[in-house]
């Protein structure tokens, strides 16, 4: 044919061919590109295209068979239909991109969900936890002031001055700690719903320990021995005086109650150039590195062994933070299973030279 065309003077255009079958594949309502080669047969080699890239082979793409154009063979035709899986991914682009943020917002809509369940379910057991301490740590003082009472209506303890005093002590030192409940449920109440708020005046703070730790030898039912290191002996820090001791005393408390059946603790007082550190450490029962990141949250207690004999409500050491961060310092915790536990406090000095030299001269 093409040795016709030639004898003629006409060569076959590849341009005509590509016209004729894109009208036929039009006609069939197939949308596919394609291009038309003119090649060697023999050795592939592409003599002419219709490629715009001026590109004979195409990767993916479905080749026809050649067909011959010349009566030696030397040349044929062929058409090379473009893979329509790449066409149809073009156009189907869009939708995919689409589907596929509709599937990570699904997704995240789930992961927040079952986070939200988890947390709303904790938010339950802690409120119920809370309940039940709450419970505990107020029934027993009023049980023991109700029993008191009862007996200070008998006549012959009436007579018995010795005994009568001795329970009404009882009595008062259960309405002391029903108050000092009350004082720290208030407090921490006061912090969640504003920062605590510093009345900072100069404080004793040797002194303020040393009474501390008078107060719980005398008021704790096992054997603990207490050490203290003060340096320089006797410290006096601008603080929040009530803020200050009922954060010491929040952490010997701990101490006591997650040790055994006797208990070390050292406390260790220093005034240095950028301000008061106060550590108090116990060879209790330790705190797991998974309870420490928990233990400052508020209603959280850690699961250190022994926790079920030892009350309280998750809030001692959220309020020994906050304390810290009124005093715009820090709390830091080192501890370890079955070793013990160290409690740092850190209180910057906030009125510059004046509160320095003011320790200096005590």
């Amino acid at each position: 044919m093409q040795d016709f065309f030639a004898k003629k003077n006409h060569l076959i255009s590849l341009h005509t061919l590509d016209t004729i079958f894109h009208s036929e594949i039009t006609l069939q309502k197939l949308q596919r590109e394609f291009i038309i080669n003119r090649l060697n047969p023999k050795t592939g080699e592409v003599l002419e295209t219709t490629n715009p890239k001026r590109e004979g082979r195409l990767r993916g793409a479905l080749e026809s068979e050649i067909i011959p154009i010349r009566m030696d063979g030397s040349e044929g035709v062929q058409v090379l239909l473009i893979s329509p899986y790449r066409t149809v991914f073009r156009q189907m682009l869009l939708v995919l991109f689409l589907s596929l943020l509709l599937i990570l917002f699904v997704g995240y809509a789930l992961f927040y969900l079952f986070r939200s369940f988890r947390n709303e379910r904790k938010l339950r057991q802690l409120q119920t936890d809370f309940s039940h301490a709450l419970t505990h740590n107020m029934a027993t003082p009023l049980q023991t002031i109700y029993q008191v009472n009862a007996m200070m209506k008998n006549d012959h303890l009436v007579v018995d001055s010795e005994k009568r005093n001795k329970y009404v002590e009882l009595a008062q030192q259960q309405i002391l700690n029903l108050q000092a409940l009350t004082d720290r449920i208030l407090t921490v109440a006061r912090a969640e719903q504003s920062s605590l708020s510093t009345d900072l005046k100069p404080v004793d703070v040797t002194h303020l320990i040393r009474d501390l730790i008078e107060k719980f030898s005398v008021q704790v039912k096992k054997k603990v021995h207490f050490t203290t290191h003060f340096t320089p002996d006797h410290i006096v820090f601008d603080a929040d005086v009530t803020l200050l001791h009922n954060a010491i005393s929040n952490l010997i408390d701990n101490a006591i109650k997650y040790s055994g059946e006797s208990v070390e603790i050292e406390i260790i007082c220093q005034l240095k150039e950028n301000g008061l550190y106060i550590s108090v450490k116990d060879n209790g029962y330790g705190i797991s590195t998974a309870d420490q990141h928990i233990i400052f949250r508020k209603f959280e207690r850690g699961k250190a062994v022994g926790r079920k004999e030892a009350t309280g409500f998750g809030l001692g050491l959220s309020y020994v933070k906050s304390v810290a961060e009124a005093h715009l310092g820090t709390v830091n915790l080192f501890s370890k299973v079955g070793e013990g536990t160290l409690f740092e406090l850190f209180f910057p000095y906030q009125t510059g030279k004046q509160n320095k030299s003011n320790n200096v001269e005590s």
